[in-house]
Order: C-alpha cells, then structure tokens, then sequence
C-alpha cells in the first residue's frame, strides 16, 4: 500500500470528522518490517484502544506510528485522524480523544484555557511555502522573504511580476499573473507556525492579523485539511500555500527557499529543520515545558525559520489506569525506537535531540 493512499482516505473522513483505525489489515499492509510480537511484549501492555486526531502535518508520522506500534503491541488498537490541531488540542482537553496531535505549543492562553493539558513533544517539522507558478521550473526554489510573503497574504502583492519578487529572483520570467492565496479554513497547527514566522517578520502582520490557529484572514479562499490546500495549489495557475515537508516530499513539491535570522535563503529539510532546533536548544534557556516558539527565534546559518517542534497533548490525569499504562508505553516507545529515520525522516520529520528527552519524560511523568 503507498501512503498517499492512506493520506487521500484520511482526507475523505476528515471532512465527516471520523477516526481512521489503524487495525491489523493495515498493518498487513506497511512496507516497514518489524519481528513478530512476542507474548511478553503484548502481555507487558494492557489491551485497549488509542485515539489520536489533530494535526494534519503530523498525521503521517502518526500513521506510521501507529501501525508500527500495533505490530508489537497486537492487543492495542492506535487510531489516527487528521482534523486540525485546533480540534485534536479541545477534544483532547474534553476527554473526546486520547492524545491530541498539535503543531502549536501550549501558549499561556491555551494553557489557561486548557489547564488539563499537557504538552509532549514528539518531533520537529516545519510550515514552507508552495507555488504554482507557470513559466516557473517545477524543481526552482525560489527566494522568499517572510515580509514578502505577509505581504502577499496581507493582499499588499497580489501579482507575480511584482518588483520584489523579480529583484529576488532576477533568473527568472514571471507572468503578470494574479497570486491565489490559499490558507487553511480550519484550526490549524500549521497556521499557526505560519502566521508566528509573518508576526515575527511583519509589524503590519503582527498588528493586524497576528499569530492564530484560525487568524481573520485578509484575503484568499480556505481549504480543510494539508492535503487540501496541496489539491487546490497544484490545480490553480498562480497559487501559493504553505504546507509542512513531509506533504511535499509526498507530492513532489518545490517550495520557496525562506530568508533566515541570519541572513540566509534556506529550503526546508530534515536537516535544515534539526538545526534550527538544536540552534534554539543551545541558547541555554528553552523553557523546560516548551511554551516558546522556535520559529524564526533561532540564529544558525542554516536553520530553516519556520521550524517547531510537534506535540501530543495528553489530559495530565486519565480516568482509567490502564488507558495511562497504554498511553506511557506508547510515548516512549514514540520517543525511543520511534525515533528512528526509517519513521520520523522518511515522512518529512526530524527526531528529537537527544537533549530534550530529559524534560520531555518530566512532562510524560505527569500523566497519571
């Protein structure tokens, strides 16, 4: 079975807001081979079933995941959905949902909000820019800068043959062609990364619009769901998105080449990505909880700047004893094995540094 087959399925029940079950034809299914369960690793984890929905950005490492885990686990059932952050953080809050999937940290507001929540981190990805602009070679990255882009948003830049983008990008033609913004019509981790990158970039962003899972929108048409604004871009002429790496990588995407802190046009990798967080790590004083955003607030010469860590927001306490037994052996084994390139690099993500992993089994001991 190819992935994006299970993305394209997702997309389908995401719009009716089911859960995606991961069960045991799926897994039958999975490229990845892993030894058979051993009686002692099933019995070692009580029965049951993990739901986990939200972010769309992190659903394809949560899938894999998922069907990973059921491999050594077979009395445990992981189901993943991608429906927003916005929505995997509330439902996750409401006790709707086992573990909430969020590209957006717990901000002091959300965590007054949420006082029930907390954050583990899971992974680093990042939010970039996708075009779809004709005259352009698919495979070009072009030069961006983030005010560039919140101006495009903010509709200031509402065509291609704009005189910033040429100086930008001298070698190239562009068409006097009108810009198609496309952003997320839902709650969404990856809007929120994305409209943190313009706030910190753009005063004009920043007073206007701001940082939001769900901003008010200047301009352009919404979309539900990743996999959504990458059908709407690729099928309109002079379109521009954003997206995370690992739905690019799935699709073949080129993406822009962002402006840095430090001066420098950066195209989004797994590496690029792991180094504007291990950048951050450095400064000495990230907070032990992860309620700072990593995008753009990093200095390295080649971190990308719309990078942030992933999370899975877990109710701190769970009614059933079991249901918390499931819950810990399944985040570590995220946090351990599932650590992994042939996991996190292959769909778009990068592991966690070494380093965090102190604080984030702090933050997994308060789950009770």
């Amino acid at each position: 079975m190819k992935f994006q087959l299970t993305k394209r399925k997702a997309l389908a029940l995401y719009a009716a807001m089911f859960i995606v079950m991961i069960t045991a034809a799926l897994t039958g299914c999975a490229k990845s081979k892993a030894p058979s369960p051993s009686a002692k690793s099933v019995s070692s984890v009580p029965s049951g079933t993990i739901t986990i929905s939200g972010s769309t950005m992190l659903y394809p490492l949560n899938s894999v995941w998922a069907v990973q885990y059921h491999k050594i686990h077979s009395n445990v059932t992981v189901s993943v959905a991608g429906t927003g952050s916005g929505f995997g953080i509330s439902n996750a809050a409401d006790g709707n949902i086992t573990i909430g999937a969020s590209d957006a940290y717990l901000t002091k507001a959300f965590r007054k909000r949420y006082p029930s929540l907390v954050n583990v981190p899971v992974a680093l990805d990042d939010a970039q820019v996708i075009y779809n602009i004709p005259g352009i070679p698919k495979k070009v990255n072009l030069k961006m800068t983030p005010k560039l882009v919140a101006d495009i948003y903010l509709g200031k830049i509402n065509n291609w043959d704009n005189p910033i983008i040429k100086k930008l990008n001298p070698k190239y033609k562009f068409p006097n062609l009108h810009i198609s913004v496309v952003h997320r019509a839902d709650a969404s981790g990856t809007t929120f990364d994305f409209t943190s990158l313009l706030t910190d970039t753009s005063k004009t962003w920043a007073k206007k619009v701001g940082r939001s899972l769900s901003p008010s929108w200047p301009t352009g048409s919404g979309y539900l769901g990743s996999d959504a604004v990458v059908s709407a871009v690729k099928s309109t002429k002079g379109a521009i998105g954003y997206v995370g790496l690992g739905w690019i990588m799935e699709y073949h995407l080129s993406s822009a080449a962002m402006l840095n802190k430090a001066g420098n046009y950066v195209i989004g990798s797994v590496k690029t990505i792991a180094i504007a967080g291990n950048s951050a790590l450095k400064s000495g004083n990230f907070p032990a909880n992860f309620d700072r955003s990593i995008v753009w607030n990093v200095s390295a010469k080649n971190a990308y700047p719309d990078s942030n860590f992933e999370f899975w927001m877990i109710r701190r306490k769970q009614k059933n004893p079991n249901t918390t037994k499931i819950i810990k052996n399944l985040v570590n084994w995220a946090l351990g094995p599932g650590q992994a390139a042939k996991y996190t690099v292959k769909t778009g993500f990068a592991p966690l540094p070494k380093s965090v992993m102190g604080n984030v089994k702090k933050l997994l001991a308060e789950v009770k």
